[in-house]
């Protein structure tokens, strides 16, 4: 499937944003990596600010499709969905979180109404999750609910904006693969 200019005008501006950051992002630069004209890029998104807003809204806007998907399913396939949240995290390219950072300090309400909105899908997500599993018999019975959330709250919000990980150069789906491996299997083998 070839991608919607909109498509690649945000996929530009995202590679960009995690690689130079957001005070060296033009629109030009957009503009030059979409393979597009400036002007086609302001009639898409009207100033620099929009662009931006855009770009980093798409890990949220990716998760809200999921969660419309599985919530109206009856009895939705855990895996499958497991894929698509990883497949969104794995899509964002290694840099993203110092681009959040970065974001936060120089458009501080574009960055509350993005991390507002992942933060909403997180806790969908996971209330859809547990519950899907829960109906499915797919919890280790005697675990605490309560103690799971906070565990998927800060594999999914504190791993992938760790500063030790990204300092480290891992990507995004590198840390995903890992946390979602520890999350569903554990850590042991069982030698039994």
């Amino acid at each position: 499937m070839t991608a919607t200019t909109r498509e690649r005008i945000l996929e530009a501006a995202r590679d960009l944003l995690a690689t130079r950051g957001v005070r060296r992002t033009t629109m030009e630069d957009v503009a030059d990596r979409a393979g597009i004209s400036r002007v086609t890029v302001y009639r898409y998104f009207g100033d620099r600010v929009q662009l931006i807003r855009a770009a980093a809204l798409q890990m949220a806007e990716a998760l809200e499709a999921v969660i419309l998907d599985m919530g109206s399913e009856t009895a939705p396939d855990l895996d499958a969905y497991l894929e698509r949240i990883g497949a969104t995290v794995m899509d964002l390219p290694a840099g993203v979180m110092g681009a959040m950072a970065d974001l936060q300090r120089v458009h501080p309400e574009v960055y509350t109404e993005v991390r507002g909105r992942e933060r909403t899908a997180i806790r969908s997500l996971f209330d859809l999750l547990y519950s899907a599993a829960e109906t499915q018999g797919r919890i280790r019975p005697g675990l605490d609910r309560r103690v799971v959330e906070v565990l998927f709250w800060e594999i999914v919000t504190g791993f992938l904006d760790n500063p030790e990980l990204n300092r480290q150069g891992l990507t995004p789906s590198q840390v995903f693969d890992t946390t979602a491996a520890v999350l569903l299997r554990g850590i042991l083998v069982d030698r039994r």
